[in-house]
């Protein structure tokens, strides 16, 4: 099993270190770095950072966009830190969340996502890129090239999905993980890789979710749902297993919470979420989608016992919304899960 941990640096640049090194020395295989320039500190300035404070783990941006950043401008900072980490670094991209609605700016159409990873590897590989009419490469002396730097896409819905299988080197899947879910995107990958000519093992495919932890699976269960939803309204409601009669509903919480204020800092934010989806007739199905992640270090390490049988080895957490609870979430992941699983540990994995 491999394991990924995506964590904030929302609180001072002095704090990631002790974060980072923790993540390093438990063999987690993946540190991701957010990007949302309006609520934490800038990704490429943090990932340099991270990248001299460990020697094994790699390192992922998680997620930067399309819109904030030309093609050769974020191609530059994964070479920089490239030759900072030789072999550590992944660019892990999306249409755009909070990095552009945060600043009142709309998320990317996902042609031009594609066009956009196209150009950035082509200038990872030293090659010309064509991207919206221009075309240009980098020009560096001793330009680190080709540099074996893999793109990761989000996914929650078909239509990325099937442009991930085309051009990227993984997903972060958001898309639920009841069985009928993970059959549902095990069938469209296999689709859109065989119309890609590709073969789907090529692809690493990531289960994106969260860790609710608690002093029993019921406690847990009172502080968390353990699933986002925000990735399931971005764009077409279709083929995302939404049932027609809870799809207003679902549009209309992620109304209700998706909030600059609130989506990082809230301390009582899964609480509301709770009471908001029990009230919009949203809970149960929402918990039948999550993974099951609740409870003690040794509940949630029997649970992804379960789970890595039916072939979800792979999982990315989102660690600690409240930045008070941060680094214990990371020690009870670290210290306590962790050592329960056979994990990666290896940079290339």
């Amino acid at each position: 099993m491999k394991i990924a941990l995506n964590v904030l640096q929302q609180g001072p640049m002095s704090d990631g270190p002790e974060w980072w090194r923790l993540c390093d020395d438990a063999g987690v295989d993946v540190i991701g770095l957010p990007d949302s320039p309006a609520l934490v500190r800038e990704l490429y300035v943090v990932a340099a950072l991270c990248a001299q404070q460990t020697s094994r783990a790699r390192i992922m941006t998680s997620v930067t966009n399309p819109v904030s950043r030309d093609p050769s401008v974020t191609a530059a900072a994964l070479l920089s830190l490239e030759e900072i980490a030789p072999g550590r670094i992944a660019c892990g991209i999306g249409t755009g969340d909070s990095a552009l609605w945060g600043v009142g700016m709309r998320p990317a159409k996902v042609a031009q996502l594609r066009d956009y990873i196209v150009a950035v590897k082509a200038l990872l590989r030293g090659e010309e890129a064509d991207y919206q009419g221009r075309r240009f490469r980098m020009q560096w002396s001793d330009l680190p090239v080709p540099a074996d730097i893999g793109v990761v896409v989000p996914v929650s819905g078909p239509k990325v999905l099937r442009m991930a299988c085309e051009v990227s080197d993984g997903m972060l899947l958001s898309m639920g993980f009841g069985p009928h879910n993970v059959d549902y995107v095990r069938s469209l990958v296999d689709e859109g890789c065989r119309a890609a000519g590709r073969d789907p093992a090529e692809l690493e495919l990531w289960w994106n979710s969260e860790i609710v932890f608690g002093d029993s699976v019921t406690e847990a269960l009172s502080r968390g749902m353990g699933v986002g939803t925000e990735w399931l309204t971005m764009g077409s409601l279709e083929g995302k297993q939404i049932p027609e009669h809870l799809r207003a509903a679902l549009v209309q919480f992620n109304t209700d919470t998706h909030n600059l204020g609130s989506e990082y800092q809230d301390e009582d934010r899964e609480q509301a979420l709770i009471a908001r989806a029990q009230e919009l007739g949203l809970y149960e199905w929402l918990l039948a989608r999550a993974p099951g992640l609740w409870g003690t270090p040794a509940d949630v390490a029997a649970r992804l016992r379960e789970l890595e049988s039916q072939g979800l080895d792979r999982w990315m957490f989102y660690v600690g919304r409240s930045e008070s609870d941060r680094m214990n979430h990371l020690r009870l992941i670290c210290e306590g899960v962790m050592p329960l699983l056979d994990v990666g540990g290896s940079a290339d994995g």
